[in-house]
């Protein structure tokens, strides 16, 4: 009898113990399970209501969401109006893709119509790069269906200043140009992507994409939205109900001066210093286009044909391409970089958050920021003040021409200390050499302790992320649609 008890007892120690073993493991997986929901939070397809906040502390409702589109910048901007008619208003900030475009850029337009109702409070276009317009033009029957209440540009878009449509006309001409030379070169060559993004190419009625998209902006809405044309220091004016609900903007950027419209670097490249220089055709016709005199232009009917006797004209032509093709490599990107540094530069602010989006601001529009002025120059040394203040307390930074070396300085990297910032970078490998820039996206998850979260981090239909940009940080949302990522606030 004692036995028996004594067997059944050690029967119930096993069953027990069997029993915390399995609670030991099920307790075990449920914790590896939500460590990695953790990693990759996963909202409903189309889910437009903001979780909880990826920034800590409190959340306040506010969203940016990426959209992946290839090598361009897509951003939507969800503001909480809870003294408003509507619970969340909508900005727009740029819509466009241009090399290695993916292809999804309809379906997200698609999406975003779905989740702000075809209305939106702002459309920001930073600057008129294909890569960040295109988008309009493309989708520019969907976009007749949105109710927008006002657009952003730069000052170079206002069609009343003189400086601007002449700036704007030279830019356009001498892209045009380089196009038609470098395409003889070979459509793969970089630099014709380069100039091509100014024009966007030519569509289908002639008229290049980008002046379609342009057009889209300018009246291609179901209403007739107010324009405001910025320069850094000009008052934002915002819709009423987003003032009501403790929005607000500070306009950092394009500065007015054209000299550091010109500055590509931090060392002064002298193509397109004077960005209204013009010339003459051999019809005596002005133009805005630099171009060689009509007096050394020849072809080889100029020359006598013992002139050839060792190569022929094809052969001379060629050789003169190989010993200068700098010459309109720099050309080209002196073009495109002068465009870069017309984006709009706005700081954001709502509840005690702090976002700055810098479009593709390179040099001579940051030193205008980070200093005053160009840099070196008396009284323009160091960081202002109010440049370091801004940067010390951003939640938020959309990092520049899609990480792009030379568009996000280390002064400015540095002085982004606020615990718990975010940073995203609309990007593309192989779009551009060496863009994102490895170091740069080193230096920029190292100060953010991580929070960089690339577009190429997630899939769109038929293309993966990326392997080598890595894994979606924390507190990113990725959707089950995986046509964007979403921060919240």
């Amino acid at each position: 009898m004692a036995a028996a008890k004594a067997k059944k007892r050690a029967s119930g120690s096993k069953r027990k113990a069997a029993k915390k073993t399995k609670r030991g493991v099920a307790k075990k997986a449920r914790k590896v399970k939500a460590a990695k929901t953790a990693r990759t939070p996963r909202r409903k397809p189309g889910s437009g209501v903001p979780g909880q906040a990826s920034s800590g502390g409190a959340p306040t409702g506010l969203r940016v969401r990426m959209y992946r589109v290839g090598f361009g910048d897509f951003f939507l901007l969800s503001v909480p109006t809870p003294r408003g008619p509507k619970p969340f208003r909508h900005i727009l900030i740029d819509c466009g893709v241009h090399a290695v475009d993916l292809g999804s850029i309809d379906d997200a337009v698609a999406q975003m119509a779905k989740d702000c109702g075809e209305e939106l409070a702002l459309v920001i276009m930073t600057h008129r790069h294909a890569d960040h317009i295109s988008g309009f033009g493309k989708c520019a029957e969907a976009f007749s269906r949105f109710t927008v209440d006002r657009v952003w540009m730069p000052w170079f878009e206002d069609p009343e200043n003189d400086t601007a449509k002449k700036v704007q006309k030279n830019l356009t001409a001498m892209a045009s140009q380089l196009s038609l030379q470098l395409a003889a070169r070979g459509a793969s060559n970089p630099y014709f992507s380069m100039v091509n993004n100014i024009t966007g190419g030519m569509a289908a009625s002639g008229l290049s994409a980008n002046q379609k998209a342009l057009d889209v902006l300018n009246g291609g809405f179901k209403n007739k939205p107010e324009h405001d044309y910025y320069r850094a220091g000009d008052p934002a004016k915002l819709p009423q109900d987003l003032v009501d609900a403790g929005f607000s903007a500070q306009i950092l950027g394009p500065p007015g001066d054209l000299s550091l419209i010109t500055q590509m670097t931090n060392v002064n490249d002298q193509y397109l210093a004077d960005a209204m220089a013009e010339s003459e055709d051999d019809a005596g016709n002005r133009n805005d286009t630099k171009t060689f005199l009509a007096t050394f232009k020849a072809d080889a009917g100029d020359y006598p044909k013992n002139a050839f006797g060792l190569f022929g004209p094809g052969k001379i032509k060629e050789m003169i391409d190989k010993v200068q093709p700098d010459v309109l490599a720099a050309r080209a990107q002196a073009a495109d970089k002068t465009l870069n540094n017309q984006s709009l530069v706005i700081l954001f602010s709502f509840g005690g958050k702090n976002l700055l989006f810098v479009g593709d601001a390179q040099w001579g529009n940051w030193e205008n920021f980070l200093y005053g002025g160009a840099f070196g120059t008396p009284g323009h040394t160091k960081m202002t003040d109010k440049a370091t203040q801004i940067l010390n307390t951003i939640d938020f930074y959309k990092v520049g021409h899609h990480g792009s070396r030379n568009a996000t300085p280390k002064d400015a990297v540095a002085a982004m200390m606020r615990l718990g910032c975010a940073c995203m970078c609309s990007t593309q490998i192989g779009a551009y050499n060496e863009v994102p820039r490895e170091p740069l996206m080193q230096a920029l998850s190292t100060q953010m302790h991580g929070k960089l979260a690339r577009s190429d981090q997630i899939a769109v239909d038929g293309t993966p992320a990326d392997p080598k940009a890595g894994d979606l940080p924390t507190n990113f949302f990725k959707t089950d649609g995986t046509l964007f990522v979403d921060y919240d606030f």
